[in-house]
């Protein structure tokens, strides 16, 4: 009897810490649902502060997280949606991490596109090899990747930066091996660099892939002038 009186306390115990804990997980659902509707009448920045408020009251709140990226994504706000979706990638089990990888991958290929527009080269090529790693088949992703890498490299290249921007131009080609820009850099890299026979055969190799083209054969002319 006085076990069966123990055990009845016990769950009486149980059932009050349950319902205390009703309001906390209550609020974050309430919070997030006043977000959701908000989200879904395209009032975006009305929704921030209130993912904010469900992810701030239940860090393991996976939804509020996405929402909270996905607000950001619709008002263009890459960078912004970084932090969010990596959490609920970070935190949502393997089975159900498809719905964050898709919407992380969208982010990090605006903030990556965006970067690349606004001159920072460095950072595009950053959220973009992040990009490929969560989605290694996307074209659209290696594409973007091979662009940025080869603005880097010219970048580079300007700064005098020879021996890195050699290295940025190989990065591209390892992704895309015929990508005639990635060539004309690196030929003219290795040329800077004094490095005449690598400097030939990259010439040569762009040359292969635009057999018309001036300032190639001018180039070409130029290296075997060294030789």
């Amino acid at each position: 009897m006085q076990t069966l009186r123990r055990v009845s306390y016990i769950v009486s115990l149980l059932v009050l810490a349950s319902c205390a804990g009703m309001p906390f997980l209550s609020g974050a659902k309430q919070e997030f649902e006043q977000g959701l509707a908000l989200f879904n009448a395209g009032k975006y920045e009305q929704a921030i502060p209130y993912f904010s408020k469900a992810a701030e009251s239940d860090p393991n709140y996976v939804q509020a997280y996405i929402y909270l990226g996905r607000s950001y994504i619709s008002l263009g706000r890459w960078s912004e949606a970084l932090g969010p979706l990596k959490t609920a990638y970070r935190i949502s089990p393997a089975e159900t991490r498809k719905e964050a990888t898709s919407f992380l991958s969208d982010a990090l290929v605006g903030a990556g596109i965006q970067s690349f527009r606004n001159g920072d080269y460095k950072t595009a090529v950053e959220h973009l090899k992040e990009g490929l790693t969560l989605e290694p088949g996307s074209a659209k992703v290696k594409d973007e990747l091979v662009k940025a890498w080869t603005a880097y490299g010219g970048k580079l290249f300007t700064q005098g930066n020879f021996g890195e921007a050699i290295s940025a131009f190989e990065q591209a080609l390892q992704l895309s091996p015929g990508y005639l820009d990635a060539y004309i850099g690196l030929a003219k890299s290795f040329f800077k660099n004094g490095d005449f026979d690598k400097a030939l055969q990259a010439a040569r190799k762009a040359l292969s892939l635009d057999p018309g083209s001036d300032e190639l054969k001018k180039l070409l002319l130029q290296i075997l002038g060294q030789k």
